[in-house]
């Protein structure tokens, strides 16, 4: 069996640091029916833990708890695992709890005292930025209200009741230790590149911004006006397709927002409208996901024009998502805005990894 790594010893008197962690995860909805803790848990049989039911509507922790036994579990029990006798001593185990499959796909909470991780937990199987769900750095995300978050998050769960949305600036990649539950809406729409400005009168419309490397074609002069090209998503100087984008997902966390739509063009007297925004970027890496809500990357439309074209729809983003079980995906989207032309859809790369044991 695989050793110890990142143990918790103090190099002072070469004993071990315990420290009490609270975690919540995600029952598999099928078999294994079984849950990897972020560490190993105290060698005791039966064990300190303590689990609790959290109820996938609002978050809360319930009272009823779940009963350690040490056979195969029924309904409301777990059993933890004691088998792994890490270098011969058998205080060590690998921090898995197996349940019933009356309980698959609902969330628990669980208290244990942690002494660190094994090697064996690691692989080489994935890219890296598949297994790194950060450091927990950030705490536990259970907003109450409307909120917006940008940049890298590290959460040790996430949970997002029904009625809140939570915007994203530009682009957020959610790091997340335990569970990550949206009943609400995660939303980067039109966070992506600027739309092309409206074109004046006898004038053309502005080209609009990039997705990384592309970008919406400007709306033409003429006495009818000519409307704005929608924006794409591009990536490494590669227009993305959904075909291709697993295979780019191996070697890069990062895709890219959608680009801007053109602006639409003036006729001799009026004005054009101007393009739409692309759709911004959202990447979720954590061990279990559960989404009834929305999570969503779209491009916004093109404006109307006073008399002259409209703008071309912002293309679509990107949203990346890497769990260890998939419960429920929800609604995803990264569609184009519309337009004077439609943009371009965006890239949905979604990954689980199933439990390794």
């Amino acid at each position: 069996m695989p050793g110890p790594s990142d143990i918790r010893v103090n190099p002072f008197n070469n004993a071990t640091n315990y420290v009490n962690l609270t975690e919540r995860h995600i029952v598999p909805s099928v078999s294994p029916f079984v849950v990897r803790l972020n560490e190993v848990p105290e060698k005791q049989d039966p064990s300190n833990m303590q689990m609790f039911y959290v109820d996938d509507a609002t978050g809360q922790t319930t009272e009823t708890a779940l009963t350690e036994v040490a056979a195969t579990p029924g309904a409301g029990e777990f059993r933890p695992d004691y088998s792994t006798n890490a270098f011969d001593d058998t205080s060590w185990n690998t921090g898995l709890i197996e349940f019933s499959s009356a309980d698959a796909g609902k969330i628990i909470e669980v208290s244990y005292t942690a002494t660190g991780t094994l090697a064996g937990v690691k692989t080489n199987r994935y890219p890296a930025w598949w297994l790194d769900r950060g450091d927990g750095s950030d705490g536990a995300f259970n907003p109450s209200s409307n909120i917006t978050i940008s940049g890298e998050k590290n959460y040790t769960s996430v949970f997002i009741p029904a009625g809140v949305t939570v915007n994203v600036n530009r682009y957020a990649t959610i790091k997340c230790l335990g569970s990550f539950v949206n009943n609400g809406i995660v939303s980067a729409n039109g966070q992506g590149a600027s739309g092309g400005s409206a074109g004046k009168a006898a004038g053309n419309g502005g080209t609009g911004g990039t997705g990384i490397t592309a970008n919406g074609g400007a709306g033409g002069n003429t006495s009818y006006g000519i409307g704005g090209a929608g924006g794409g998503c591009y990536a490494s100087n590669i227009s993305i397709t959904n075909s291709i984008a697993g295979d780019l997902c191996k070697y890069s966390a990062e895709i890219g927002i959608g680009a801007g739509g053109g602006g639409g063009g003036g006729t001799y007297r009026d004005a054009g409208g101007a393009g739409g925004a692309g759709g911004g970027a959202i990447k979720i890496i954590t061990d279990s996901l559960k989404n009834k809500g929305k999570i969503t990357a779209n491009g916004n439309g093109g404006a109307g024009g006073s008399g002259g074209a409209s703008g071309g729809g912002g293309g679509g983003g990107s949203i990346l998502i890497v769990a260890t079980t998939i419960i429920e995906t929800g609604t995803i989207t990264v569609d184009g805005g519309g337009g004077a032309a439609k943009g371009g859809t965006g890239v949905k790369f979604i990954k689980e990894l199933g439990v390794n044991l």
